[in-house]
């Protein structure tokens, strides 16, 4: 372990290494095993759930954590806990880092600065400056290592922001901020304006399969904007994906299949002012053909993310009673059959779904065995790794026929 001494003050940096001590215990509903990756040093989770954060050869996952005093990345692997600091600046933003995870690279924003890191020797590249008066979302990677994808927007002095998650969402979507999509060609490195306009763009994915398809969102309320967009380079086209029915739809949580279908979580109702009772999830494809929507048999889970295999989904959610006033505390696995979603719960996560870095985001490891979630269960947010065993979870006791 290396370190500097600035002004008194011990600065741990770029290739540190740590080992968390692993810990396992089986959940007490399901006896589902449960392994918590880190220990407590600081808060530890994993960046945005919809993007690639696990290597080609699932050994590790992009992490970050404020264990040395800031916010930094690190490479988190799952057999023996080992931590390798992987940036040492002021400014890195966590939920704007992706993985290259072929080529062991990561990529991400160091205030304006599009950064990237080669994982085997660590060396620390600028890429492009975004504009002043403007911040970046968040970044992804297409399959070959060749594009990135991400937005910025202008920034705004806001007088709702309360420090909560959301609480800005509702009026930076009436200020309609400026913003921007961007494809970037990574050899080259040339940016290339895939479009713009003045709404609040967020959740930009480009195609594991297709660089010249990129989906992202209009944030705000989800029930007043026509969320889900399409981007596709070859046409210089943009268009809706889902032609959704405002005030009486919702739609969100936009994700890619690992075979480049789209998916999303959607919410209905018959008129204005009435709850919304029907929820499910959308799956298509990026032409708009073959689109498939599943339904719940209550409401559905949050952050929902498919498996490799395309045959199974999770959510960090688990309502599988009518009343159920703890679902919020639970970690489901989700089944597609016919029209309907069977649901199971797998464990408790037990987050408080305080900020960002405590909701469990789950996704699924490379080998489709393994469900990888971030939890502050005992107030510090770490990495925690359940099996995706269907035959141990708690099912739902109905089902939509």
């Amino acid at each position: 372990m290396s370190y500097r001494i600035i002004d008194e003050e011990w600065l741990f940096v770029k290739g540190d290494v740590y080992y968390s001590t692993i810990t396992r215990k089986q959940d007490e509903l399901t006896g589902v095993e449960v392994v918590q990756l880190t220990d407590n040093s600081g808060d530890t989770y994993h960046p945005y759930f919809t993007k690639t954060l696990i290597d080609c050869e699932n050994s590790y996952v992009l992490v970050a954590s404020n264990r040395s005093g800031s916010m930094q990345l690190y490479t988190l692997k799952f057999d023996d806990g080992q931590m390798v600091q992987i940036t040492d600046q002021e400014g890195v933003i966590p939920f704007s880092s992706v993985l290259d995870a072929w080529h062991h690279i990561v990529y991400y924003f160091a205030d304006r600065t599009l950064m990237r890191v080669r994982l085997d020797n660590l060396e620390t590249e600028e890429l492009m400056e975004i504009p002043r008066g403007f911040q970046p979302s968040d970044l992804s990677v297409d399959n070959s290592g060749k594009y990135l994808a991400f937005s910025y927007v202008e920034h705004m002095e806001l007088c709702t922001d309360s420090g909560s998650t959301y609480s800005t969402h509702r009026e930076k979507h009436f200020r309609r901020p400026r913003s921007v999509v961007i494809r970037f060609d990574i050899d080259r490195k040339t940016p290339y304006v895939v479009w713009g306009e003045g709404q609040y763009i967020s959740h930009v994915n480009i195609s594991p399969v297709d660089p010249n398809i990129i989906v992202f969102c209009h944030e705000g309320p989800w029930l007043q904007v026509q969320r889900m967009w399409t981007a596709r380079l070859d046409h210089d086209k943009v268009y809706p994906l889902v032609d959704q029915k405002v005030n009486l739809e919702r739609i969100g949580h936009e994700f890619f299949t690992a075979s480049g279908r789209v998916g999303a979580q959607y919410s209905s109702r018959e008129r204005i002012g009435d709850e919304f009772l029907l929820h499910g999830d959308i799956f298509i494809n990026v032409d708009g053909s073959n689109e498939k929507r599943y339904y719940y048999p209550y409401t559905r889970p949050s952050h929902v993310q498919m498996n490799y295999g395309e045959t199974m989904g999770v959510g960090d959610r688990a309502h599988i009673r009518e009343v159920m006033k703890d679902s919020g505390n639970y970690m489901s696995l989700l089944k597609y059959d016919g029209d309907s979603i069977e649901v199971g719960l797998l464990c408790a996560h037990g987050t408080s779904w305080r900020s960002q870095m405590s909701h469990p985001h789950p996704l699924f490891t490379r080998d489709d065995r393994h469900i990888l979630f971030s939890s502050d269960e005992g107030g510090k947010s770490n990495v925690y790794m359940a099996r995706a065993d269907w035959d141990k979870t708690l099912k739902s006791d109905k089902r939509l026929m």
